[in-house]
């Protein structure tokens, strides 16, 4: 049977025009009820037993010849008639929905637009009634019905319309016939015959054109079979995501199988090509049809360079648990070897952990000290020995909390096998500018309030150590470990109390150093703490003062030299500032303007430091924030002598409404009312006798939509110089319209340098790609690249040349030779590419890029 009941709706010849029929299942036979008409009824029935004699009530009208095969016009006619049923899916950009214009990119002319669906997709589709209507139908007892002309055939949220069909009551199949078109939500089919199974809604399709609506996904194929599940096996087709009519790129197999709610589809000896062109064949390969996760063959990592030749990578995908995945990447690079990375990533209610490594043997164009060529210049003797080269990586935060307090850890580690391994070999790190890398671990514990019964408590205990990337012998000292106590509460109303609380073991590798270089050992500094905040509606203020003790347990010191020294340092400070507010209106905008005039005094003990070792202090730029410090050095091995004031002043303009703040402005100084004594190291300077600071100036601003400027200057009014200066304007409407101008000065470390970049497009798909990073006193370029990117929404193509110098020693920046590359990179839109770089470099060059944002299809 045809299920629960079959509604026709059909134009019969022998009853007349107009009138509605209804087809309905009665024992095994079928009852032809004609409906009412013109006020009478006429009934055509026949049982089981009339069979012999009537083997058919015929009600019917006669086909024309045309109607009953299809031409040779027609047939050639097939592809293109396909082509505009797509099209009926795919809307210009102004015809689509608000919201999803506003996320479709620039150069996207259109989208695509899914099925109707009448029923929610959790109805079940065997509950359902099936509905047909025809021009003409004709029914033979017991076996089968046959409609002719404009058929449409309608069950839940599936419709077939075609230009015959037969449906075979005793099998429950339906066999359709010429201009087969399939619709249900997120697939569009169209062929030239097809099979349905009417209980199990399975299908089979020939000579289709087919349109994935979800992803975006289109192509043709000899046949499309669907399972009762939803899975489809389309067999000797192609796919492509680009619009109708285009076609840069597509992939043909001989079998592709896109499995209902899967994540990826697989496609089985696959050939990309590009404009018919074929670029290369992959056995097995794995495209995205969802946002969801499942382990595959991810697309292939394609690319070429100078250095390592022809790459390929072939990542694998393993979803392995909802909160476990990982990737594995074989990786053939042709001048250096075989390499693989991998990446495994956790997540659960505890926080987030990554592991990840690569390893390279045996690379051919390093040999641990030296790349190839720069060992061929140099004429040595001896072999070129290949070295080994490996990266390993660790990353993890999380949490836990409860009536205990919050306990929190953290992991960041990253180490490799030489100095040379990021510029060489590249990582998604993005560290191949720094100068060492950072592991550190760290566990803290925090418990109740400042203000509670028992007062707040701060623990961690955490390790740091440092992997050297430059030319210099000499390690960053390590803690291993450090602990800090702190702990606050209040006494008696605002008053409170605190202890600051800190002991770290330093260490590193000293046996080819000597004098106060080669000291190690143990820091132990305790800081207690009295402070009274007070805090009005306009106006604040702080009075405190404490001590800071610290005492140190030295090894490897060298004669004369104190082992166990110790220092004791008292301190008081008074702060305050006022809030002023107003209300204006500018250029049709409610605004409030705010004025917060600010006063900082500090006292602070001098102590004789110079025989201190020196484990983590570096002298601090001096900034507007320095102002309000308690100490111009960082770390502890130093602390200041003070006996000064700040004054400071800030405006901000802000929208009434919004809370946005338009602009700020600030502006300070420092004045001494004595010299200072302690340095980080070296003898004292003019700066240190000066009675008063250099003026620190901030300046930021965004007062039109997509601008914003920033500015910093420090002015020293004692040798009337600018000590430091950085002025930015920078434009961002959106990933495609960005521009930056810049420039940076620093008369401590000889940087006189601008800095131009640019990210804009020339036409509707074309954009110009530019930095220029240009140091004044060198006259050298440090970075420049130039080039130019197509993007639509079926693929993207950049083209970039770059010229840069890379100084990782302390060598004169006018000794470095500049280093020179071109990098292509070609994006399959829904798919992948190869030369993801790129990303990588303009993100760094171009200030405002996010690579997620071109990317967003």
């Amino acid at each position: 049977m045809l299920g629960a009941s079959v509604g026709l709706k059909a134009k019969l010849f022998a009853i007349g025009r107009g009138q509605k029929q209804i087809l309905t299942p009665f024992g095994r036979a079928w009852v032809l009820a004609a409906g009412l008409a013109a006020g009478g009824a006429l009934n055509l029935a026949a049982s089981a037993a009339d069979s012999e004699v009537a083997p058919t009530v015929v009600a019917e009208q006669a086909l024309s010849k045309e109607s009953q095969t299809l031409n040779k016009e027609s047939r050639t006619l097939a592809a293109a008639a396909a082509r505009e049923v797509l099209a009926e899916y795919w809307l210009p950009r102004e015809q689509l929905a608000a919201a999803v214009q506003r996320r479709l990119p620039d150069w996207c002319d259109g989208g695509y637009i899914d099925v109707a669906a009448p029923y929610p997709s959790s109805v079940d589709p065997a509950t359902l009634p099936i509905e047909a209507q025809a021009n003409s139908a004709r029914y033979f007892i017991d076996e089968r019905l046959e409609l002719q002309g404009d058929v449409e055939i309608e069950r839940g949220n599936r419709r077939v319309r075609t230009d015959a069909a037969t449906l075979f009551e005793a099998t429950e199949r339906a066999e359709l016939r010429g201009n087969v078109r399939l619709e249900e939500p997120g697939l569009v089919l169209l062929g030239e015959g097809a099979d349905i199974d009417l209980s199990t809604e399975s299908a089979q399709l020939n000579d289709v054109t087919y349109l994935l609506t979800e992803p975006g996904f289109r192509g043709s194929a000899a046949s499309v079979s669907q399972t009762d599940g939803g899975d489809l096996t389309i067999r000797r087709g192609s796919v492509t995501r680009c619009d109708p009519g285009s076609n840069t790129w597509r992939i043909d197999s001989k079998r592709i199988d896109v499995a209902d709610g899967a994540v990826w589809g697989t496609a089985r000896n696959a050939v990309v090509r590009i404009k018919d062109v074929p670029i290369f064949y992959l056995p097995y390969m794995r495209f995205p049809v969802t946002d969801a996760r499942q382990s595959g063959w991810l697309f292939p990592d394609i690319g070429y360079s100078g250095q390592d030749g022809f790459q390929f990578g072939a990542p694998y995908y393993f979803n392995i648990a909802p909160d476990l995945d990982a990737t594995v990447t074989p990786r053939l690079m042709t001048n250096r070897g075989l390499a693989v990375e991998g990446e495994v990533r956790h997540l659960n209610r505890y926080g987030n952990y990554e592991l990840g490594g690569a390893f390279l043997g045996d690379d051919r164009q390093y040999n641990g000290l030296l790349a190839r060529d720069d060992f061929d210049e140099a004429n040595l003797t001896g072999d070129f020995n290949p070295a080994d080269r490996w990266l390993l990586a660790a990353e993890h935060s999380g949490g836990i909390a409860g009536s205990f307090g919050r306990l929190d850890t953290t992991i960041d580690y990253t180490a490799v096998s030489d100095p040379d391994y990021f510029r060489d070999l590249g990582t998604g790190l993005s560290v191949t500018s720094r100068v060492e890398l950072e592991r550190r671990a760290a566990v803290r514990y925090r418990v109740g309030r400042k203000n509670g019964a028992h007062g707040a408590l701060d623990t961690q205990l955490w390790v740091q150590r440092f992997q050297r990337l430059d030319e210099l012998d000499t390690e960053a000292y390590q803690r291993l470990p450090q602990l800090d106590l702190n702990y606050t509460r209040k006494l008696l109303g605002p008053l409170e109390v605190s202890v600051v609380s800190q002991a770290t073991s330093f260490d590193r590798d000293n046996d080819l150093l000597s004098g106060t270089e080669a000291i190690v050992g143990e820091r132990y500094h305790v800081q207690p703490e009295l402070r009274l905040p007070l805090q009005w509606p306009h106006a604040f203020a702080e009075l405190a003062g404490g001590l800071r003790y610290t005492a140190y347990d030295l090894r490897d010191v060298p004669d004369g030299i104190d082992d166990q020294p110790t220092r004791s340092i008292g301190f008081a400070s008074a702060d305050g500032g006022l809030f002023f507010e107003r209300s204006l209106n500018l250029f049709g905008k409610a605004l409030v303007q705010t004025l917060e005039p600010r006063l900082y005094y500090l006292y602070q003990e001098r102590a004789e430091q110079d025989e201190l070792p020196r484990f983590d202090v570096t002298s601090l730029r001096f900034s507007y924030n320095q102002l309000f410090r308690r100490n111009r050095f960082s770390g502890l091995d130093r602390i200041s002598d003070a006996n000064q004031f700040s004054a400071g002043l800030s405006s901000a303009f802000v929208d009434a409404s919004t809370g946005r703040e338009y602009l700020r402005a600030s502006i300070g100084q420092i004045f001494f009312l004595q010299d200072r004594t302690v340095t980080s190291g070296g003898a004292l300077v003019d700066d240190d006798r000066h009675s008063s600071s250099a003026i620190a100036a901030e300046f930021q601003a965004s007062l039109v939509r997509n601008w914003s400027t920033a500015a910093t200057v420090v002015w020293d009014p004692n040798d009337n110089t600018v000590d430091e200066s950085l002025y930015r304007l920078s434009y961002r409407r959106d990933n495609r319209h960005i521009a930056n101008i810049g420039y940076r000065q620093d008369r401590f470390s000889n940087i006189d340098q601008t800095d131009v970049s640019l990210l804009w497009p020339v036409s509707k798909r074309w954009s110009a790609i530019g930095r220029w990073n240009y140091d004044l006193n060198s006259n050298r370029t440090i970075e420049g690249f130039a080039g130019l990117e197509y993007n639509d929404c079926c693929w993207q193509m950049r083209l970039i040349a770059r010229r840069f110098i890379e100084n990782r020693s302390a060598a004169l920046i006018e000794q470095v030779e500049p280093d020179k590359g071109v990098f292509f990179q070609f994006v399959f839109k829904g798919l992948a590419g190869f030369g993801a770089k790129i990303d990588t470099l303009m993100q760094n060059g171009i200030r405002g890029y996010r690579p997620d944002d071109s990317n967003r299809f």
